[in-house]
């Protein structure tokens, strides 16, 4: 059983869409039993969506996908949480793609899980010291200052901002283009249940479990080395709650995520946890080699 995994595409952007291209083409050239793509394989324009999806037509393997935060980016009037939901599943599938999202699966005695994942800020870097409301509002407090309109967001916490916390000028997109309706707690508890009920279900009919999560799981896959005005941005690669619903799974052996757009490949207990790691111009592919497995349709 060979399952091809990449992740971050991005190919609604001009400097990833050769590189998107080029990794296509190689995927289709190496052949395999399934594709899996890790999120954020285009943004808001849904006909960009089915570009990308369409450069792996000549793969003859399942083709399976979970969104990322980008693909949630919705556009004037629409709701991410439909997005999510309905729209992004129904036009995947018109071109012949699965979203693990909704609809786990099986190869042979292979399950196959997945979900975009998403934040609660559990992985903030408390020794930054930004108030919660900050990443709530998904921005420092010195692109607060300089972006305006967070004036009394600002004034609150005035007793507790210093000059670095002023010096901080970064913001997460999320809190321009994402629309779900609820906070980013709520969706993150709501995944974390569909995911724990996926397992709990397919589980016991499959000999292992492979997940696909585009944020990440485990603190310890957050880049180390990250320039301090991307510290912010540690809030918003994943969620600790994603990771304790995926060790609960006594037959989950591999976890591929992205999002970080920084390769890292760890064991966490039994697990083995790898993010793609491919960046807005490097696509890089992993491929999972499984023996003994009988291939087959979804039971």
């Amino acid at each position: 059983m060979r399952i091809l995994v990449t992740a971050d595409l991005h190919y609604d952007i001009a400097r990833s869409r050769e590189p998107a291209t080029e990794l296509a083409r190689s995927v289709c050239g190496i052949g395999g039993d399934a594709i899996v793509l890790v999120g954020d394989s285009a943004g808001a324009n849904l006909e960009i969506l089915v570009d990308c999806l369409e450069l792996f037509d000549d793969f003859k393997g399942r083709k399976f996908f979970v969104p990322g935060n980008h693909c949630l980016w919705s556009q004037d009037g629409e709701s991410s949480l439909e997005r999510y939901e309905r729209i992004i599943p129904e036009t995947a599938s018109q071109v012949g793609w699965t979203m693990l999202d909704h609809n786990p699966a099986m190869l042979g005695d292979i399950g196959l899980v997945g979900s975009v994942g998403w934040y609660d800020y559990s992985f903030a870097d408390e020794a930054l010291g930004i108030p919660l409301d900050f990443y709530r509002a998904k921005v420092a407090p010195g692109a607060a200052k300089y972006l305006g309109g967070y004036e009394d967001l600002l004034e609150r916490h005035r007793d507790r901002l210093t000059s670095e916390h002023m010096g901080l000028g970064a913001r997460w997109m999320d809190g321009r283009h994402v629309d779900l309706g609820m906070t980013d707690e709520q969706f993150t508890t709501l995944l974390c249940d569909r995911l724990a009920k996926q397992l709990e279900e397919l589980a016991p009919r499959v000999k292992r479990v492979v997940a696909f999560v585009h944020h990440l799981a485990f603190p310890a896959a957050i880049p180390p080395d990250r320039p301090a005005r991307f510290a912010f941005a540690a809030a918003y690669m994943g969620s600790y709650r994603l990771g304790e619903t995926l060790r609960k799974c006594p037959k989950l052996t591999h976890v591929y995520c992205g999002h970080s757009h920084w390769f890292d490949r760890r064991r966490v207990g039994e697990i083995e946890v790898v993010n793609v790691g491919s960046t807005y111009i490097k696509k890089l592919l992993e491929v999972l080699d499984l023996p003994d497995a009988r291939c087959g349709e979804d039971s």
